[in-house]
C-alpha cells in the first residue's frame, strides 16, 4: 500500500470519527494497517466482535479474549489464549468464566509457574476447580495463602491481578468473607486503587460498605 493511500485512509477515518461514524472510521483504520486503532473504534461503535478480531490480528490476545468474554463466549476466549500459549490464563478462563473444571485442569497441569504472582494465580485456579467439584477447603486454603503472601508479589499490576482472581474465585463459591479478606490484604499492601474496587464490590456483593475504608493508604 502506498503512503498516499495510507494518508487518505487516515484522513477519512478522522472525518468519520468527527461525525460519530465509528464503524466507518474503524474500517478505514483497518484498511490503513492500524488494527489496534480499528479495534478501539469498533469498541466505540459497540461492535465488540469486530474489535476482538482486530485485537487478535494485532497480536493483543488478552484484549481479544476480554472482548470474547464480554460477548459471553468464554470457551472461545480460552481457546484463543491456549493457542497463544497462555495456558494459565486459558485454564482460569475455563474454570472461572465457563465453569469447565475438567477442561481447565487439563491445561493447568501443564503450567509450572516460577514467579510468586503466577504461582498464587495457579493455586487459585486449581483450587477453584476443586471447589466446583465439591472440595471447597482447597479454595479456602488457597485464599488464606493469598492473604499471607500478597505482599511478596511484584509488580503492583501483578498483585492487582492476583487480587482480582482471588476475589472472583471467592464470589464463585459464595464466600464474600474470603473476598473481603483478600481486599483487606491488598489494602495493607498499599495497593493503589484497592479501596475503590473494594467499595464497588461491597455495594454489589454486600449491599453496603460498612467496615470498608474510605481511601487508600
Amino acid at each position: 500500500m502506498t503512503a498516499g493511500r495510507v494518508h487518505l485512509l487516515g484522513q477519512a477515518a478522522l472525518c468519520f470519527e468527527q461525525v460519530g461514524r465509528f464503524a466507518d472510521a474503524a474500517r478505514c483504520r483497518e484498511g490503513a494497517g492500524e488494527p489496534v486503532a480499528a479495534a478501539e473504534l469498533y469498541r466505540r461503535a459497540d461492535d465488540v466482535a469486530e474489535a476482538a478480531r482486530c485485537y487478535q490480528r494485532a497480536g493483543l490476545t488478552g484484549e481479544a479474549a476480554r472482548c470474547l468474554l464480554e460477548l459471553g463466549r468464554p470457551e472461545d476466549a480460552a481457546e484463543l489464549l491456549e493457542q497463544a500459549g497462555q495456558l494459565l490464563e486459558a485454564g482460569w478462563t475455563l474454570v472461572a468464566d465457563a465453569r469447565r473444571s475438567a477442561q481447565a485442569r487439563r491445561l493447568l497441569t501443564q503450567v509450572r509457574p516460577t514467579q510468586p504472582g503466577a504461582r498464587l494465580r495457579h493455586r487459585i485456579a486449581e483450587a477453584l476447580c476443586a471447589a466446583l467439584e465439591g472440595r471447597p477447603q482447597s479454595l479456602i486454603d488457597a485464599l488464606l495463602e493469598v492473604e499471607e503472601k500478597l505482599a511478596e508479589v511484584n509488580p503492583a499490576s501483578e498483585r492487582a491481578r492476583v487480587e482480582r482472581w482471588a476475589v472472583q474465585a471467592a464470589d464463585q463459591v459464595g464466600r464474600p468473607d474470603l473476598a473481603a479478606q483478600v481486599f483487606a490484604a491488598a489494602y495493607r499492601c498499599g495497593q493503589r486503587g484497592v479501596v475503590a474496587r473494594w467499595r464497588a464490590w461491597g455495594g454489589q456483593a454486600l449491599g453496603g460498605m460498612a467496615g470498608i475504608p474510605e481511601r487508600d493508604l
